[in-house]
Parts: structure tokens; sequence; C-alpha cells
């Protein structure tokens, strides 16, 4: 493990703020029990391109707690004493980097269940050419599905775009949307799922997913994106059968 590596294998769940038992969009009181009752997930590990982020844009009536912390605490009302390792480094990292660092302790880890972060990391920034960033993905991906990880990859999409220069903003988002094709491609090549992280129905008014300047989510943005991957973990687990393994997610 590096410097700013987390290792959590006895924490509480993460408690729910009053604005978020009311919304639709946030995860409701037992709604996770549920929803994971079948999951046979013992072991998670969180990878990818992003920062980690110990805290949220404050808004009132939710929570400031990131949304890969309550995707482990919403597993661990499922499955108690679920081990949880989060790679993150404290700023983003390149595609190469996540495989080259990130990757090899992933798989000392010898967890189950895998959430594979891309965002800008994984969007080249002076070429339209994706065909390095979509290797180095399938890189990271075919090596954790051969050690018998389910993956998810969770995409930051184009509303993680911040603000920049007329044209900027529009060609960054694009970048993003052609990789997140590559990205579903790659996951239904390597039968994994594939969960946007930020769904349009993320914003909600006055209730804003992100921080102004679109540096960092608020508390329902990471409330909400919590709920997304935990909704999309679920619909993803097969029908019970006798004979289910890990491996079996089907891809989204």
């Amino acid at each position: 493990m590096r410097e700013g590596d987390t290792i959590d294998e006895t924490s509480d769940p993460v408690p729910s703020a009053a604005g978020e038992a009311d919304d639709p969009g946030c995860l409701r009181p037992g709604e996770a029990r549920r929803l994971l009752a079948r999951a046979p997930w013992r072991r998670l590990v969180v990878i990818g391109d992003i920062p980690v982020e110990r805290s949220a844009e404050p808004l009132a009536g939710y929570g400031p707690w990131p949304w890969y912390d309550r995707v482990a605490a919403a597993l661990r009302e499922a499955t108690a004493g679920l081990a949880y390792l989060n790679l993150l480094g404290r700023r983003q990292a390149t595609a190469a980097q996540v495989r080259s660092a990130q990757l090899p302790a992933a798989l000392a880890f010898r967890g189950d269940l895998a959430l594979l972060c891309w965002g800008s990391g994984y969007v080249a920034r002076e070429t339209s050419d994706l065909r390095g960033p979509t290797a180095e993905l399938t890189r990271t991906v075919a090596p954790l599905r051969d050690a018998g990880y389910d993956v998810a990859l969770i995409g930051l999409g184009p509303a993680a775009v911040r603000p920049g220069p007329a044209g900027r903003r529009e060609q960054g988002a694009e970048q993003q949307r052609r990789m997140g094709d590559r990205a579903r491609a790659v996951a239904v090549r390597h039968g994994t799922l594939c969960v946007d992280l930020d769904p349009p129905t993320a914003e909600s008014g006055q209730l804003p997913a992100w921080s102004g300047d679109r540096s960092r989510r608020t508390g329902r943005g990471h409330a909400v994106a919590a709920a997304t991957v935990v909704r999309a973990l679920a619909a993803a687990l097969p029908a019970p059968t006798p004979g289910h393994r890990h491996g079996q997610l089907r891809p989204g």
C-alpha cells in the first residue's frame, strides 16, 4: 500500500442525513440491505483516476461522506465484516498510473468486487485518439477479471467536465462521451458492469449535485452517486441459482 491508501475492515455504516431519507435519488433507510441481500462480495477495492475526496461540498440535509465510502457502507449493511480497500490517490492519476501503481495492490488484496473509476485521466488531452486509454483500461480490467473480481466500470461522464474557455468544455464533454462508448465496449467484452456516476437525474432544481465551480460533488451529489452504484450492482445480480459464483455480474 502507498501513502494515502486506506483499508477499512471495521467501520460502522455511514448514517443517513435527514434530507437524504426523503430524496428519491438517494438510498432510503433499509434500501441497501434489501437490494444487496443476495450480494456475494466480501472484499471491495476502489481504484481509478479520480483523486480521493474525504468530504463533500456542504449541503443542508446531506452528509459529507464521499460516494465510494457510502457504497462500502451500503455493502456492509448486507455483509457484516466487509473488507474495503481504497486505492485512489491524492491527485488525479493517468490511465497508465492506475494500471502500474494501483492494479498490483488491488490484485494483492485478493478481493471479489472492484469499482474501477475512469474520468478525465482516461481521456487524451491533446488528441482525439482514444486507443491508448482504451488499451490501458483493458489492461486493468482483464487481470482483475482473471483474478476472480467482479468489476464495475464507474464512468464520471460529461457532467464531471469543469467549465473552461469557450469550446473547450464542449470538446472535453464530447471526449468523455466517446470514451464512455469505449468503456461500455470493454465492459461487454470482459463481462463487467458499466455505471454512469452522474445520471441526468442527479441535478434536482435547487439541490445541486456539484459545487458552483464543479470542482467537487455536494453532499447530495455523493449520496446520489452512491445510490446509483448500489442500485446498478443490485440490478446486475443474477437470479439466485445453486451454482452462482463470482464473476457473473450481468454487463450493463
